[in-house]
């Protein structure tokens, strides 16, 4: 790129179009900042170099930076514009002037008129907004200034308070950048030590690689200080500059009321260090003079530019690029009704067909990495969870043996009652311990031995007995004993599933909600749709809570046609007798066993004269615990697959429910709802204003080709 860059012109208005373009408030680009004391030199500096008249008098002239950008042109001819910097942005323009060779001497007059409309425009003392002065002729280097305003320590009648703030603010925003060269110019007859200017540069630049003290009013030194001025020319007094100390003198106050021309006062300017000691002395007359100081300076611009170019052309696309998705993400903001209802109705589409996907149908577009669990994931949890719960339940295992709960067990040809401290299950065998004992107390049992004892259901016969003929089973107490451990056991998981639906749907609808981007600028709208979206979930939620009560109430009274508890209860009821035959036979372990006849008979007789001798009541017992047994199955399955079934009805219906409510709101609420609030515009509008200023300066980039 560089070989096709002309004589580095080209650098140098590529970065004047990025400074006019506003990027520099984005990007710390390579400048030339002009800094010194009120009444240094500073203006008288900048006229020498520019040979353009600078507003000049006892009272603080420069209100606002002005940034004098040159370039060679075999014609002289200047402009005067204004670079808003500060908010707000609808400020009065200022009509650019063009200024030809005829009338030079108006560009004064120009540049005070744009400071006086720009501090008119700001209200205050003290300005960020840049007065931009274009010039452009044979004795111009390609170079850009900035003069900022004359530091002050006190402020003068009708002048603001804060004065010396507000520069010190201003020089602080030009200090802190990097690429910034400071240009700090004192007079010879000030203290070096005591100078505010080298004590701000050197706060922000320690190594004072990129500081360049200027020494102004050489004429004035006291008689006998030439010596100390020139060691500190020439470096030899104070800390080692990298780009050297420099001196140049103005016309003076007496020269200026004799209306002596810029010309002839660089005439003098030469002459002066050519002839007066100690400055003729000096040997490297690069240190002295506006001319040398005009092309050291105009060099070491264009290092600057050179050495941070591709640097900032990196930085123009990031921050464009980190612009726009900032911006991308905040939405758009319809102005119109007809937008603002169309806006709407994409949001509400997107709603009614996002949650579906989002929430319960479990599509994806892509996979990441995020742990979070999908809310139809989370149900389906929630529902195994609930499926767990009613498995490990009384009803489900009526006849399991549990700790707690009384157990019998058979072995050696006699029962064994008690209640379980511990149960281990190996194999085919139980390993029953007492409640307070140890592991030696371990017993083993077969398991198919081993049941719970219904002595709890033959006392609930006994308080129940009817008056007439007590030989059959209790329906009343049957149906009784269902009610009381649904209401018990399986109510409160039922609506516990319910409630975790429910909070499921809310989570993922304002999730959703917040998400989308067409959203997040209007946090009003936000507020709204989060609220009808509980709204709803709170009615669906309503509307099967009535449901669910119905079912577990409808369950309560038991009945199915279910064949497995037929046949289970048939199964049940000659169980317990096999497994006590079984149990009393020779164990078959790999060999022949001869078995008695007689022994045979005596003991399945005492199995069955021991079934006989049982009261009526076990018998009933044991009956019903059979039935209970085997209805808790069928009444479990249907739990596990109905409650569910009906919960997750509040996620299916949701979509469209909501969707049928904004489909009734009205073009007032629209017009409210659809506004951005001011700081989402401010910020929108400031995000804006960053990608225009990036991408005008890669528009400019482009042009380099």
């Amino acid at each position: 790129m560089a070989e096709r860059l002309a004589g580095y012109e080209q650098y140098h208005l590529f970065m004047d179009k990025l400074t006019e373009a506003g990027v520099d408030d984005y990007i710390d680009l390579p400048m030339i900042a002009v800094m010194g004391d009120t009444s240094s030199g500073k203006s008288s500096l900048l006229s020498n170099i520019s040979l353009i008249e600078l507003p000049s008098a006892d009272v603080l002239t420069t209100r606002c930076p002005i940034m004098l950008k040159m370039h060679y042109s075999k014609q002289k001819s200047a402009s005067v514009k204004i670079s808003w910097k500060d908010e707000p942005f609808f400020k009065e323009d200022f009509p650019e002037r063009a200024i030809e060779e005829t009338n030079w001497e108006s560009i004064t007059n120009a540049i005070n008129a744009a400071q006086a409309h720009i501090i008119k425009m700001s209200g205050k003392d003290v300005a960020r907004d840049i007065v931009s002065v274009d010039i452009r002729g044979p004795h111009c280097e390609d170079l850009t200034l900035i003069d900022l305003p004359g530091i002050v320590r006190t402020t003068g009648k009708n002048e603001s308070a804060t004065l010396a703030e507000d520069i010190q603010g201003l020089m602080n925003d030009y200090l802190k950048n990097p690429r910034c060269v400071i240009l700090a110019v004192m007079p010879c007859n000030v203290d070096f030590h005591n100078s505010q200017i080298m004590a701000d540069a050197l706060r922000v630049d320690p190594s004072t690689e990129r500081t360049i003290p200027v020494l102004t009013k050489p004429d004035l030194i006291d008689k006998g200080g030439e010596r100390a001025v020139k060691e500190l020319l020439l470096g030899s007094k104070t800390h080692s500059f990298d780009c050297g100390f420099h001196m140049v003198k103005g016309r003076g106050q007496e020269a200026l009321d004799k209306k002596q021309s810029i010309e002839d006062g660089l005439t003098v300017e030469d002459s002066y260090f050519k002839n007066t000691e100690p400055w003729r002395g000096v040997e490297d007359k690069n240190l002295l003079g506006t001319k040398n100081l005009r092309i050291k300076l105009a060099a070491l611009q264009m290092k600057l530019i050179q050495s941070s170019f591709m640097s900032i052309v990196s930085e123009l696309k990031s921050q464009r690029d980190e612009s726009l998705e900032l911006l991308d993400s905040l939405g758009a903001i319809p102005s119109t009704l007809s937008d603002k209802k169309a806006l709407f109705r994409g949001i509400k589409e997107e709603i009614w067909s996002g949650m579906g996907s989002q929430t319960l149908d479990g599509r994806i577009c892509s996979l990441h990495n995020d742990t979070e669990m999908r809310p139809s994931a989370r149900f389906l949890d929630a529902s195994a969870h609930y499926q767990t719960t009613l498995s490990k339940s009384k009803l489900a295992n009526i006849s399991e043996v549990v700790v707690g709960r009384k157990a019998i067990a058979y072995a050696e040809d006699k029962l064994t009652y008690g209640v379980p401290g511990n149960i281990i299950q190996y194999s085919d065998n139980v390993y029953i311990e007492n409640p307070g004992g140890n592991v030696k107390q371990l017993r083993a049992y077969d398991i198919k031995s081993t049941r719970s004892d219904p002595a709890w259901i033959s006392e609930l016969i006994k308080q129940n007995r009817p008056y007439k003929l007590p030989i059959f089973i209790n329906t009343y107490v049957f149906e009784a004993i269902v009610a009381d451990l649904i209401e018990r056991e399986w109510k409160t998981p039922t609506m516990d599933l319910l409630d975790c639906t429910s909070k499921l749907m809310e989570a993922a609808a304002e999730a959703f909600i917040k998400e989308l981007k067409e959203v997040s600028p209007f946090h009003h709208l936000q507020t709204y749709l989060i609220t009808k979206a509980v709204e709803v979930v709170d009615a669906l939620t309503r509307e099967t809570k009535s449901r669910l009560m119905e079912f577990v109430a409808r369950e309560k009274v038991p009945y199915t046609q279910n064949h497995y508890l037929f046949e289970n209860v048939c199964k049940l009821r000659s169980q317990r007798l096999m497994d006590e035959v079984t149990q009393a036979l020779p164990k078959d372990e790999g060999r022949d066993v001869n078995l008695n006849p007689k022994t045979l008979r005596s003991t399945i007789k005492n199995i069955f004269q021991r079934n006989q001798e049982r009261s009526v009541d076990d018998h009933m017992a044991e009956e019903m615990q059979h039935a209970l047994n085997a209805y808790g199955k069928v009444a479990l399955k249907r739990f596990i697959d109905t409650v569910p079934m009906i919960c997750v009805e509040v996620m299916q219906n949701f979509a469209n429910k909501l969707n049928h409510i904004l489909s009734d709101i009205s073009d007032d609420e629209i017009e409210r709802f659809v506004t951005a609030p001011s700081n989402t515009v401010a910020k929108m509008n400031k995000l804006r204003r960053k990608a225009d200023a990036l991408e005008k300066g890669i528009v400019a980039l482009g042009e380099l080709y």
